[in-house]
């Protein structure tokens, strides 16, 4: 599924709501881009060790978003975020791609809805002053 740019993209999913099947689905579908590259060019060749290369680093990647699904403690959710939004930045070049899942691939921007929701307030809050902030400016002219 592909969203364009000119459709509205999903909200934004928190890292406590990752699960170990998001990582098998994730790591399913780069396996399947990293054989299929190691595939269509010889063994030796420069595009096969670079194919070779991204396999061994995605591993590398999903080995650590796999350790962080052991519990719900905060620091396991930070680092739960950015073992994926490492992969995420990893898989963006195939996006529109008909395999690519853009609803479920996509950044986290917080550890749980308490951080999602402090974040909200506070740039309500950034919002506000700056709101306030202009009237003040125009007040005094």
């Amino acid at each position: 599924m592909y969203f364009a740019h000119d459709e509205p993209r999903p909200a934004p999913f928190n890292a406590d709501e990752l699960t170990a099947q998001h990582a098998k689905e994730l790591g399913h579908f780069l396996t399947e881009v990293t054989k299929h590259l190691r595939e269509s060019h010889p063994e030796g060749s420069f595009e096969h060790r670079a194919a070779r290369t991204l396999h061994e680093s995605v591993g590398v990647h999903l080995d650590a978003l796999n350790e962080c699904f052991e519990d719900e403690e905060p620091v396991t959710l930070q680092a739960r975020k950015a073992a994926w939004n490492r992969l995420m930045f990893i898989i963006r070049p195939w996006e529109g791609t008909p395999q690519f899942d853009a609803y479920r691939w996509r950044l986290v921007l917080h550890t749980d809805a308490d951080a999602a929701v402090e974040a909200a307030r506070g740039l309500l809050a950034s919002r506000e002053k700056a709101a306030q902030d202009k009237r003040r400016l125009l007040e005094d002219r």
